[in-house]
């Protein structure tokens, strides 16, 4: 089998899903109901300062924010850290979630 073929994120559209999907609880500029995104892109999970980040995202600290990484985390949040506390279901569209990622990448 074929490996699958990486899909391209637009930051622009990806600005427009943020805006949907994430900024309830998110920003770029400062801790919300969930912690500041920008610089997310190639930190550790649970890392930013002066957020009380869930358990099992302390567990997954070891691990990189790589494109996959998120890739994985937006797809379905309670499969890549079981017992988050991220209330989201997640991003079932694969070039949705290639645009949140290119947004979040030109926000580090």
């Amino acid at each position: 089998m074929a490996p699958k073929k990486k899909v391209e994120g637009d930051a622009g559209k990806g600005e427009k899903v943020f805006k949907q999907l994430c900024a309830v609880c998110h920003s770029m500029n400062a801790h919300g109901t969930g912690p500041l995104l920008k610089g997310v892109v190639g930190s550790e999970p649970a890392s930013k300062d002066g957020f009380s980040y869930s358990s099992s995202l302390q567990e997954v600290k070891s691990k990189k924010w790589t494109e996959a990484n998120l890739d994985k985390y937006l797809k379905s949040p309670a499969d890549y850290a079981p017992g988050n506390a991220m209330a989201f279901a997640g991003i079932p569209n694969a070039k949705d979630r290639a645009d949140v990622v290119a947004y979040l990448k030109k926000n580090e």
